[in-house]
C-alpha cells in the first residue's frame, strides 16, 4: 500500500526571497547533516571558497518541531523559544568557466516528520531558476583504516546519468538505501523529472558519530570537477590530516587503555586463591 503523502496544498513552511539572481542553467547542490558531516562539511567549504551569495532562505519558523532543548553550563535548561533554529540557505555562484551557474543549498539539520515538505520546497527552488539537474553528498560507512583513502561511490536517478559518471573514478553503488535528506531528495527530484546524483564518501563505520572531512574532501574533490570549478582545496585537505592526527592518537590512547585493563585482569586470575 502506498503512503499516504502530506497535502503540498497545505503551506506549512515558507522561502524567503531576498533577491532574485540570473543564473544561467545552473546544477543545484544540496546538502544536510548526517553521518560525518560529510555534505555539511563539503557544502560549507564550497561557498565559503566560492564567495557564493545569499539570496534565499527557508523560514521553518512556524513548523519547526522541538526535539530537545539546550542545556545551560549551570545545568539548567533554555526555554524551547530560546533555542536557534537551524538555518536553511540558498547561495548562488556565477561559474564564469562553465555553462552552468551553481546554487548551494546549506541545510544545518534535518527537521523530524517534515522531510518530504522540506525536499519539495527546496526543489520548488530549484525549478523557478530551471535547474536541470541536483547533487547531493553523503556517507559510505564502511569498515576501512582511519589511514584509508576515502574512495567517492556514486547513485543517479538514471542509467544514462550513471554512464555519464563513469569518467569520473566514481564507484557505483548498487544496493542498499541512502538515509535522510540527502537521498531522499533525489526521490523528490525524480518524481519532478529532474537529474540527481549523490556522491558518497568512505568513511569508517565505526566513526559516524564525528565529523570526517577527509570523505567531505573526497566528494568535493569529485564535484568540483564534474560542475568544472576551480575550488582551493588545500585547507580542507589540511583540516582532513590534522583530523586524522586527532583520531589516530585518541584510538591509540583507547588501545593502551584496553591492553593495561586486560593486563591488569589476567594478573588477578593469577593469583593463588586463599582458602579459608
Amino acid at each position: 500500500m502506498e503512503a499516504k503523502r502530506p497535502d503540498q496544498n497545505r503551506e506549512t513552511i515558507t522561502v524567503k526571497l531576498h533577491h532574485e539572481p540570473e543564473l544561467k542553467d545552473p546544477y543545484l547542490f544540496a546538502a544536510w547533516s548526517g553521518m560525518g558531516n560529510v555534505a555539511l562539511g563539503a557544502a560549507r567549504y564550497m561557498r565559503e571558497k566560492l564567495g557564493a551569495e545569499l539570496f534565499a532562505e527557508i523560514d521553518l519558523a512556524e513548523s519547526f518541531r522541538f526535539s530537545g532543548v539546550s542545556v545551560r553550563d549551570d545545568g539548567t535548561v533554555e526555554s524551547p523559544m530560546l533555542t536557534i533554529l537551524p538555518r536553511n540557505e540558498f547561495y548562488c555562484w556565477k561559474n564564469r568557466g562553465s555553462a552552468h551557474d551553481v546554487i548551494i543549498f546549506i541545510g544545518e539539520a534535518q527537521p523530524s516528520g517534515m522531510e518530504y515538505e522540506l525536499a519539495h520546497k527546496v526543489i520548488e527552488v530549484g525549478e523557478k531558476f530551471k535547474v536541470k539537474r541536483v547533487y547531493t553528498a553523503a556517507a559510505f560507512a564502511l569498515p576501512i583504516k582511519i589511514s584509508q583513502e576515502s574512495k567517492v561511490h556514486c547513485v543517479a536517478t538514471s542509467v544514462e546519468l550513471i554512464g555519464d559518471l563513469k569518467g569520473f573514478d566514481l564507484k557505483v553503488m548498487t544496493g542498499g538505501s541512502i538515509s535522510g535528506l540527502n537521498g531522499f531528495l533525489l526521490g523528490i527530484a525524480k518524481e519532478k523529472g529532474i537529474e540527481g546524483v549523490c556522491l558518497l564518501g568512505e568513511m569508517p563505520n565505526y566513526l559516524t558519530h564525528v565529523e570526517y572531512p577527509k570523505a567531505s574532501y573526497a566528494v568535493l574533490s569529485v564535484l568540483s570537477e564534474i560542475l568544472d570549478m576551480h575550488i582551493d582545496l588545500d585547507e580542507l585537505l589540511a583540516v582532513a590530516r590534522y583530523q586524522e592526527g586527532k583520531l589516530k592518537r585518541y584510538i591509540k590512547k583507547i588501545e593502551e587503555q584496553l591492553r593495561q585493563l586486560q593486563l591488569q585482569q589476567a594478573l588477578e586470575e593469577e593469583k593463588p586463591k586463599v582458602l579459608h
